[in-house]
């Protein structure tokens, strides 16, 4: 296999000296042929030295990691991001499966995200035209803005849905069926887990092992010893017991 070529960007110097020296000495088969503090000199490096991987810092003064992916129209390079903050990005993050490492992590972390890196660009359809980063950056904009929309992947492509045009989400084992307010539907190949994590910032609850419901789409609660959400589709979701308290104290902001 030939070798990969990476820049790491971080405004941290002894943090890239560390990532430096766990490549150098633990992952052989990684050069590292460029370093970076800002966006700005990301940018320029990366426009004149074409690495096929950037490790990526997500906070950084001025601008963050993000913003350096917004400006290239396609990103041709895998990313591997570094961050010592688990706050809302990590949610995108996992959802569209890409790698990032947790600071302070271990070179054996360092060295399965590269092997994830390898495997995922051996295994990659040629014929997709749509990348997991691409649908990453989509969503990292639902994230940020008020009139939000979700990039849906599909066999076919992508869906842009807007957020309040969700009624709720099914678990169907690894998939997830999600119910539109047009009585549409679409399956994605996402588990439940990963859309809970991704929208239960902007007014999502996960009421039951296999429902997410969207409590902007609520008409009523129905009580039991659960009870049941009547959502604006007409259909009954049941609540489970366990999780009823905290459901209504969420139902009680609206």
């Amino acid at each position: 296999m030939s070798e990969i070529k990476a820049i790491v960007v971080d405004d941290e110097q002894h943090c890239i000296d560390a990532l430096q020296t766990m490549l150098e000495k633990k992952c052989p088969g990684v050069q590292v042929i460029g370093t970076a503090k800002s966006v700005r000199e990301a940018k320029e490096l990366v426009d004149e030295l074409q690495p096929d991987l950037v490790f990526l810092d997500v906070e950084m003064p001025y601008q963050n990691g993000f913003e350096l992916l917004k400006l290239f129209d396609k990103v041709y390079f895998d990313v591997i991001f570094t961050t010592a903050y688990e706050q809302y990005a990590l949610k995108a993050i996992k959802f569209n499966a890409l790698d990032y490492l947790l600071k302070p992590f271990s070179i054996k972390e360092l060295q399965e995200a590269l092997e994830k890196c390898r495997e995922k660009k051996l295994n990659r359809p040629k014929e997709l035209g749509i990348s997991p980063m691409e649908v990453f950056l989509q969503n990292m904009k639902t994230l940020q803005q008020t009139h939000k929309k979700i990039a849906l992947p599909t066999i076919n492509g992508l869906v842009f849905m807007p957020v309040q045009n969700i009624v709720r989400c099914e678990s169907t084992g690894n998939y997830t069926r999600i119910f539109f307010t047009d009585k549409k539907n679409l399956m994605v190949s996402r588990p439940l887990k990963e859309f809970e994590e991704l929208l239960s910032d902007v007014d999502f609850f996960r009421v039951h092992n296999s429902h997410l419901i969207n409590m902007q789409q609520m008409q009523s609660y129905i009580q039991g010893e659960g009870g049941f959400a009547l959502m604006s589709d007409g259909t009954q979701v049941e609540v489970s017991r366990r999780r009823k308290a905290e459901f209504l104290k969420k139902a009680m902001q609206f």
